[in-house]
């Protein structure tokens, strides 16, 4: 690619040679803006942030928010766990218990913990409009009337948005803040990680670089004219607009806590090393060890419905599945990917976490047709290389 690149950051010795992986995803594979960041055994050992100059995007700097799309998932169970361990729900029990509308069209069976899991059997519905997902009351009014379209607790099927909004009314109808506010409130704020599930005053965040499925041609397509036709599969985008987009005023100002997260990379990776530190980080603890390992305990293992690939899920987390999204070589790693390709991840055997953060999004091709991307695995090898 030829670029001058703008690298900052440090890496410890032992991780040094991460600093190289990652200027060749700019030099190699085509990153524009990025960072990294490792912490191991409670420290932080590698924090790397960098953009290519003839880009002529602003220089990247340490603080700077990225959007992360369905690593905001990770976030909205974290805020649910933290409820389970202060007792104020119980993940196993009906999300109707505490929302009781929900009930409606016989989905009083879906527990909180099948929808951690994506085997709820609500991937997506075929109730409202385009634009929907922007009101966050008809969002909530279009799931009370859905119908499951599997049998609860039997498929994993990705419920890429409607996981948000279920989690995130039971968020709010136990806590009565919103989910954004309770993750502001009793994680970022308290413990310093610099991640949101919703844009807050005085901070920078970047916008990601134009990226094809988010033309406002191909956006007015997958959610007016594809769900017209009678399969589920055609129903993801149902609730969506031309302004389902990263860039776009609407997502800044909505709440969509499936996928409109921000964080920046140093911020996720702390998250994930609370996670791999049995909850507990520098004195300070996230949550108790018995609820993070309620947390990352398989609850389902099988081929999921959309991506046709084998997932291993948790409790609001993806078990290491290598077939849709490695996390490194070993098996009890769990965290979440966005589209796109960020990703943050805990290690528990290793007592590291691990988070990548892009302005660029990766989308399949004939040169890299991996959901996760190229840039991302060339980051973990090398991370994993140094232990």
């Amino acid at each position: 690619m030829g670029n001058t690149i703008n690298l900052q950051g440090f890496t410890s010795p032992q991780f040094n040679s991460l600093k190289s992986a990652f200027l060749d995803i700019f030099n190699q594979l085509n990153e524009t803006g990025a960072a990294v960041c490792v912490y191991h055994r409670g420290n932080k050992v590698a924090h790397l942030y960098a953009n290519a100059k003839q880009m002529n995007s602003p220089d990247w700097n340490k603080n700077d928010y990225v959007p992360i799309m369905s690593c905001s998932k990770a976030f909205l169970a974290t805020c649910i766990h933290i409820l389970a361990a202060r007792k104020q729900l119980d993940i196993d029990a009906p999300v109707s218990q505490y929302w009781p509308e929900f009930a409606k069209n016989s989905k009083e069976t879906i527990t909180i913990k099948m929808v951690l899991a994506h085997t709820a059997g609500l991937p997506c519905h075929f109730n409202g409009k385009d634009g929907d997902i922007f009101n966050w009351q008809q969002s909530i009014k279009n799931i009370q009337n859905a119908q499951s379209i599997f049998k609860p607790g039997q498929e994993i099927a990705y419920h890429a948005l409607t996981y948000g909004h279920i989690l995130g009314e039971l968020v709010y109808r136990v806590s009565g803040i919103s989910p954004s506010q309770f993750f502001y409130e009793n994680i970022a704020e308290p413990f310093g990680i610099e991640s949101g599930l919703a844009q807050r005053q005085g901070i920078i965040y970047r916008t990601i670089r134009d990226y094809p499925d988010f033309t406002p041609s191909k956006l007015t397509f997958f959610s007016k004219w594809l769900p017209k036709l009678p399969f589920w599969q055609c129903q993801f985008f149902r609730p969506c607009n031309k302004d389902y987009h990263p860039n776009s005023h609407a997502w800044a100002t909505s709440s969509i806590p499936a996928v409109n997260g921000y964080s920046t990379a140093q911020g996720m990776a702390k998250l994930y090393a609370f996670l791999a530190n049995d909850g507990q980080l520098k004195n300070q603890t996230l949550l108790p060890k018995c609820q993070v390992n309620t947390l990352k305990e398989c609850i389902f293992s099988g081929i999921e419905k959309a991506s046709k690939t084998h997932w291993r899920m948790a409790a609001g987390f993806m078990l290491n599945s290598p077939e849709f999204c490695s996390f490194g070589p070993n098996k009890n790693n769990f965290g979440h990917m966005g589209m796109g390709g960020s990703v943050g991840f805990s290690d528990p055997d290793n007592k590291l976490s691990f988070a990548y953060v892009t302005e660029s999004f990766h989308r399949p091709d004939k040169h890299d047709r991996s959901i996760c991307g190229k840039r991302m695995q060339h980051l973990i090898k090398a991370c994993y290389e140094c232990l």
